[in-house]
């Protein structure tokens, strides 16, 4: 009988986290036929899922410290995707990243590279004051509220429709008790 060896470590709880996003996707998505792009794919770790269900997934990020992922072919220059080339788009715990204005550059880049119909996931952890990490404190530029995302979000879509995560768990908790804002965005504005 095989057994399930688990070594448990705070790394590896964050990797369950992770994943469950593009799990949400792949459980929400069901056409395998859809243009998928991870925009922010970090380590890759998230295309390599959503290629197990979608047939064209591209990866998109830049890597100011020379990084490479292994295994993937990550596009890092903006102007090699087209507007309106994709139908999914996942952008996970990148926004806080960056200050306000690249925020708004990066959600209007979001989506003019959907179609029409396309579906933007987003998420981000909750803010929090003070940051509960010291890794937040010295990664994140501009934490946002579930009203600031929202927000940025509804400017861009007609349709934000807001989840909340609690370790591996999706689902439509009280904003307050979850731990990362998850939204699908829908019905781009012109």
């Amino acid at each position: 009988m095989k057994r399930l060896e688990i070594d448990y470590s705070l790394g590896a709880m964050d990797a369950l986290v992770s994943l469950a996003r593009y799990n949400f996707v792949i459980r929400t998505m069901q056409d395998k036929q859809l243009k998928v792009l991870d925009f922010g794919c970090g380590s890759g770790y998230g295309t390599r899922v959503l290629r197990e269900k979608f047939a064209s997934v591209k990866s998109y990020d830049e890597y100011p410290d020379g990084y490479a992922p292994d295994d993937i072919d990550v596009i890092t220059d903006l102007s090699l995707l087209q507007a309106g080339e994709f139908d999914v788009i996942t952008n996970f715990e990148v926004i806080e990243h960056m200050d306000g204005p690249a925020q708004e550059k990066m959600m209007d880049t979001l989506a003019a590279l959907l179609n029409a119909n396309g579906t933007l996931f987003i998420s981000t952890v909750r803010k929090m004051d003070p940051p509960p990490t010291q890794n937040r404190l010295e990664t994140h530029i501009k934490e946002l509220t579930f009203e600031e995302l929202y927000e940025i979000c509804h400017r861009r879509f007609r349709n934000v429709y807001t989840f909340g995560q609690i370790d591996q768990t999706i689902t439509t908790f009280y904003k307050e008790n979850c731990y990362h804002n998850v939204f699908i965005c829908t019905g781009k504005r012109a």
